[in-house]
Order: structure tokens, then sequence, then C-alpha cells
């Protein structure tokens, strides 16, 4: 991918059905992806869990959260 390289993406640079995938790029060069392809953009270094919202883990306990009847 062309855009990665000219923002500075080092190695491989991997396109799925889910996401591109580069290396060395900070959070602006992959929004600017992300926004400009309508793709997700992840850092390699910085796995998304799979089946999961993002890097973060689901289905934690909300401390104040409204109850839900």
């Amino acid at each position: 991918m062309h855009e990665a390289r000219a923002l500075g993406a080092v190695g491989e640079i991997e396109v799925s059905d889910r996401a591109i995938v580069v290396e060395a790029l900070d959070e602006p060069p992959r929004y600017y992806l992300q926004h400009g392809f309508g793709y997700q953009c992840h850092d390699r270094s910085k796995p998304h869990h799979y089946r999961q919202h993002g890097r973060a883990p689901i289905g934690w306990e909300a401390e104040d959260g409204p109850t839900i009847a």
C-alpha cells in the first residue's frame, strides 16, 4: 500500500477483510489511513483481540451504571 509507505510504514503491510495492519506508524497517520479508506488501521505491535472491542477486554462489570430491570 503506497499511502502507508508514504507515511513511514516499515515492514509488511497486511490488508485483510477486517483491517490494514502496519508497523511504525503513530496514531495520526493510522487515523488518516483509517478515515481515508474507511477501514480499521492497526499497529502490528499492539494487536487487537479476536472477537473483542479493540485491545480492551469485554464483559467487565460496570462500577457505576444504570440498573436494568
